[in-house]
């Protein structure tokens, strides 16, 4: 026989029982499933999960069951009482009360009543408190399997029939039947909630009663009465509101049950439940999985009822503050609110990780929610508390691409290769979002250097160059007003520059000497998550393999080491003129946001609301704040247009930003150099350095230089091999062991930086915050350029040897600054750009708050030479630092007006003379013309900066015009060079556009805007021509609307109508106007109303109430108002 194991439900009331009294405490069974042991309840023969008492502990049990409480004394069928092989009581039970009686049991088989017999102890029980007798029995487990104890004998109603237990005896059809489960819905009545049970009985029956109970669901999903309520005959709707007293809370599940009884026997009814009604918010999904490079994803918040308010405040709303218990993720707001309104009202909530840039692991948050105190929606002063979301973050890598020396390249999954190639490459390109970087180089040596990097998301496009003059210049080549994250960042001694996006990306470009005044660069790309696996270019493809780094722009895999194969390298060089350094944005624009801005939502132990709502917040990359090496940002130059006021030094210390100068075209230039062709080097190098020294000295560089003793201890592993490997190249190249170390060593602290910042067990607790941070060794060392060899780094802060000054220590306080020129030429087209600070180059410039600028007015002779004579009044403006080899002068007025004056005469050219001062007394022994001027009608030499007027221009009152633009007192004459004017052929005259007959109403005023327009949009003049003559009192307005009452009805009336515009060209048409009858009149004085689509529409004149002025059916859609 098939054995099968199964466990009854037992309810334990006490773990033992008591010898002197088996009465109480004892085993009791009363389960939902208890009936299932009648011997009324059969199974099928091949049913599974039968019920098997073999594993029941011995001891006394109380069985508590509608279908009967005891054992049958009569033998069932087999697979009856819920097993196959049932149990009875062969015997009696006894009379006696407490007395232990011993009374056999027998085992059912097919044809056996008794085909196994055991006797078992039962005692008869008094409840005096109940007044009540029952049995208990001392039961052991069943000898085998499928073998169960019967209790009762008693069968569950059929469908469609009741009895006060719902068992026999006295099961019956007849009470109040209802047609399916009632349903809860929910709407509002007096400015309240009000929920309502609804259920259809199968027949209206006047003598029927309903007990309607109301139930909300606890925490733990129990039943709790709200309230109770009996209907009569055809009432089937019974209401919850809270209108006198807190009756419910909301944010709970509602429910309601139906009981339908007769009155002479209401001990048999109809009892159904609807289904869960939820009312509150319902807040979805409650767990959420997002991995660093996710998307956004979605909570949404949906208003199951209505929100009411109190009459006296109509504009109340339902305020669903969030906060979260960690920072690893960030979300769209920090309060939702639901204003008054139905139910239905749908909100959504963005959540998105934090791009931490560290190697923190996945981590967990919770969303919390919370509703203040709300006074004026009285249902919500009552609520559950609202379930967490859970956040799970998945912690993603992010990876950094190096080009350093001559330029060594590191992808992002570390494989290195030598470029020695000239001109524009796509460094890297993003395939899952608009983000690209390009690099230039130039020939330095037998091979190439970096000497410029442009990057772009988005909108935004940021360029570093310093391949035309050997100063490194950065811009905004894009003129559309930076997104909010969007920043250009300059280190204190004007070498380093920072490209930082919205979505955490950065480049870093890092001017370095080579020899005399000639500068290469190191360029960093540090990319988010978001980009993995989905990169090209130089940097390779991030999939944490290095095998397909060298994969070509044609998807070609090239392989080797060394020098990159040209089939991979120049796969990826860009066109003249395609690269972002060639990028024109056009007109400068100040737009919106256009990156979403993400909070941080946390709650301070006072439970109150902390809320940091940023564009950049879903960026948190650790960084070194220490000392006075702050970087400083440079502003777009379109800041001060779109309202962003720039930032004096007198303005807190924090707010450290400059504008960029303006620097329009100029800025942009043709580059394609000649690849390098000479034979690469080799060791010996020409000043006989040999490979043995070239690697002693760069390992002997890193080990010893201050920097290098720190990360090393601090990381023993730091890969200082590849920097060694690219340190001899570069020895070999240039033949310069200083210049090839000096390298080396900043390469190796840009490394023990990046590694240091990601990796979190390195971090130590601050005393002071309690936090962790960064080490703090690394933090100190962060001197730029290892102070030049002329000072120590303290705090991350050069302390310069005597007789040294700037950031870097690279200055001698006997170098007095240089100028070498004003960057450009010295000209400011004021038609390209806005001239109102230029961009001076130059040397030995100190990064204080003292950089200044002297400016001397220049005077122009009558033929717009430079008057050498004149000197002057000097005025000293601010200056900020560029970069090292450039400053800011900021000019004190523009000299130039380009807005016309019929009575201030123009002034088409102007500058001033420019000199330099690190203390703002002792300035340059050099100087420096700044040239603004009208390229409209003036040109000038770059040299001489003399000018004169071109051909194909016009003047004015002295003010510029262009071959073809328009005089300024007469629109109708253009210039047509040689200062001359003539009149435009290319006007047109105005246009009309024809109508249908126009229908007019006796006695009616009508007023009708003539359908014309000027192709130029210009002014127009409106005439009533003849013949024939127009009809009497018919007049045209200025502004071409003719008016007229008609006098006579059943006439067409036909108008010729001249227009004229400034420049004397006219057009003529006719309209015709038909006098009808109107309808409307008759009904009380309406006057008829024309509609735009041909309707007419019976206005009422006379204060009629609407319900006795008759409609006229001859007017076609018409109404009265």
């Amino acid at each position: 026989m098939r054995l099968i194991l199964w466990f009854a439900f037992i309810y334990f009331i006490s773990a033992q029982t008591l010898v002197e009294d088996t009465c109480q405490p004892h085993f009791l069974d009363a389960s939902s499933t208890i009936w299932q042991r009648s011997t009324g309840f059969s199974i099928e023969p091949e049913a599974s999960g039968v019920r098997c008492d073999r594993q029941i502990k011995t001891g006394w049990y109380r069985f508590k069951s509608p279908a009967g409480s005891i054992m049958p004394e009569q033998c069932p069928n087999i697979n009856s009482c819920g097993t196959t092989l049932p149990i009875w009581l062969n015997g009696s039970h006894p009379t006696e009360v407490n007395v232990s009686t011993s009374v056999p049991v027998c085992v059912v088989y097919p044809g056996n009543c008794c085909a196994h017999k055991y006797n078992i102890d039962i005692k008869r029980c008094q409840d005096e408190v109940q007044g009540e007798d029952y049995f208990v029995y001392n039961l052991p487990a069943t000898p085998g399997c499928p073998m169960s104890y019967c209790i009762g004998n008693e069968t569950r109603c059929p469908d469609g029939e009741r009895s006060p237990n719902g068992f026999s005896p006295g099961c019956t059809n007849e009470f109040p039947k209802l047609k399916g489960k009632p349903e809860v819905t929910v709407g509002s009545h007096g400015n309240r909630i009000r929920f309502t049970c609804d259920f259809e009985p199968e027949q209206i029956k006047n003598n029927a009663k309903y007990k309607v109970s109301w139930y909300t669901r606890t925490s733990d999903g129990n039943a709790e009465l709200v309230k109770t309520e009996t209907l009569h005959g055809n009432q089937t709707k019974s209401f919850l509101q809270n209108t006198d007293g807190q009756k419910f809370c909301l944010q709970k599940n509602f429910f309601c049950e139906v009981s339908s009884v007769f009155p002479d026997s209401e001990d048999i009814s109809d009892t159904k439940r609807s289904d869960d009604f939820f009312a509150g918010i319902k807040i979805s999904p409650t767990t959420i999985d997002l991995a660093e490079n996710d998307a956004p994803k979605e909570l949404k918040f949906e208003t199951t009822v209505p929100i009411t308010c109190e009459p006296l405040f109509p504009d109340c709303a339902v305020d669903l503050e969030v906060a979260q218990t960690q920072n690893n993720g960030v979300l769209s707001f920090c309060k939702i609110s639901f204003k008054k309104g139905p139910a239905g009202q749908v909100k959504t909530m963005e959540v998105v990780a934090k791009r931490d840039f560290i190697d923190d692991g996945d981590k967990s948050m919770k969303i919390k929610f919370h509703i203040p105190l709300t006074l004026f929606v009285p249902d919500w002063k009552c609520h559950a508390e609202f379930p967490d979301v859970t956040v799970h973050t998945k912690d993603v890598t992010t990876a950094n691409c190096y080009s350093n020396g001559d330029p060594h390249i590191t992808t992002f999954d570390n494989r290195r290769f030598d470029h020695y190639r000239v001109g524009d490459y796509v460094y890297t390109k993003s395939g899952a979002r608009l983000f690209e970087v390009h690099v230039r180089t130039f020939v330095c040596a037998s091979v190439s250097c970096n000497c410029g990097v442009a990057a772009r998301e988005g909108d935004d496009v940021m360029v570093v160059d310093m391949c035309r003059d050997n100063v490194p210049r950065a811009r905004f080549a894009s003129t559309v007003e930076p997104q909010p994250g969007t920043r250009i960042n300059r280190s204190p001694d004007g070498k380093v520059f920072e490209f930082s996006f919205p979505s955490g990306a950065s480049v870093r470009f890092e001017a370095r000497r080579w020899f005399g005044n000639t500068y290469y660069a190191n360029i960093v790309v540090k990319l988010p998550s978001d980009d993995y696996k989905n990169t090209s270019g130089l940097c390779g493809i991030w999939d944490s393999s290095s095998s397909n780094d060298l994969t070509s722009k044609e998807g070609q895999k090239f392989q080797g080491g060394g020098q990159a194969p040209l089939g991979f390298t120049e796969s990826w060089k860009l066109t003249p003129g395609s690269s972002l350094f060639y990028h024109r944005g056009g007109p400068q624009k100040c737009l919106a946001e256009r990156f979403k801005t993400y909070c941080f939502c946390s709650e301070n132990a006072q439970n109150n609301q902390v809320i940091n709502c940023t564009t950049n917040a879903i960026v948190d990359r650790p960084k070194y704040i220490v000392g006075n090496n702050q970087y400083q940002e440079l502003n777009f130059p379109g800041a001060e247009h779109c309202g962003k006021r720039r930032r004096r030094r007198r303005d807190v210390e924090t707010q450290k930003t400059l504008i960029l100068p303006d620097d329009g075209e100029d800025a942009v230039y043709f580059y394609d150099p000649i690849q390098p062709n000479k034979t690469l080097p080799s060791f010996p190098t020409p000043n006989g350095i040999t490979e043995v020294q070239a690697i002693f000295n760069c390992d002997k560089a890193l080990r010893e230089s201050e920097s290098g003793k720190v990360c090393l201890e601090l990381v023993p592993d730091l890969d200082i091999d590849g920097i060694i490997e690219s340190c001899v190249e570069d020895t070999k190249i240039l033949d310069d062991i200083e210049v090839a170390t000096s390298s080396a060593v900043g390469v190796m602290k840009d490394a023990c930086e990046e590694v240091t910042l990601r990796n979190i067990t390195l971090w130590k607790t601050d005393d002071t915050t309690g936090q962790l941070q960064p080490p703090k060794a690394v933090a100190e060392i962060l001197c730029p350029n290892e102070c030049s060899g002329n000072g120590y780094c303290a705090n991350a802060t050069c302390v310069c040897d005597e007789g040294y000054l700037s950031a870097d220590c690279s200055i001698h306080e006997d170098d007095p600054p240089v100028l070498v020129k004003v960057a450009f030429n010295g000209l400011c087209d004021i038609r390209q750009k806005d001239c109102v600070r230029t961009r001076v180059i130059g040397r030995n410039f100190i990064n204080s708050e003292s950089l200044a600028c002297q400016t001397k007015a220049l005077k122009f002779t009558t033929d717009h030479s430079i008057d050498e004579e004149f000197n002057g009044e000097a005025t000293i403006q601010s200056s900020e630092l560029l970069s090292f080899a450039e400053l800011s002068c900021d000019l004190p007025d523009v000299p130039v007006d380009i807005v016309f004056s019929s009575t201030q005469k123009g002034i088409p050219v102007g500058g001033f003379d420019i000199r330099l001062s690190n203390n703002g007394e002792n300035f340059s022994n050099e100087s420096s013309q700044f040239v603004v001027y009208d390229s409209k009608c003036l040109q000038c030499n770059a040299t001489t900066k003399d000018c004169q007027w071109k051909e194909d221009s016009c003047r004015v009152n002295n003010y510029c015009f262009g071959k073809g633009d328009a005089h300024p007192l007469d629109w109708c004459k253009v210039c047509s060079g040689e200062n001359a004017f003539e009149p435009r052929y290319d006007n047109l005259a105005p246009v009309f556009r024809p109508t249908e007959p126009i229908k007019v109403f006796k006695d009616q005023e009508m007023s009708f805007v003539i359908p014309v327009f000027d192709p130029e949009q210009k002014r127009m003049k409106y005439e009533l021509i003849e013949p024939p003559s127009p009809p009497l009192g018919m007049e045209i307005s200025n502004g071409g609307v003719l008016t007229w009452t008609p006098k006579e009805e059943n006439k067409t009336f036909t108008v010729w109508i001249k227009v004229t515009d400034i420049c004397g060209n006219s057009s003529y048409s006719t309209y015709d106007f038909e006098v009808v009858n109107c309808p409307c009149q008759a009904f009380n004085g309406a006057e008829c109303q024309r509609g735009d689509n041909g309707t007419i529409s019976c206005v009422c004149l006379l204060d009629v109430p609407e319900k006795i002025v008759p409609l006229a059916k001859s007017v076609n859609k018409k109404h009265l108002q």
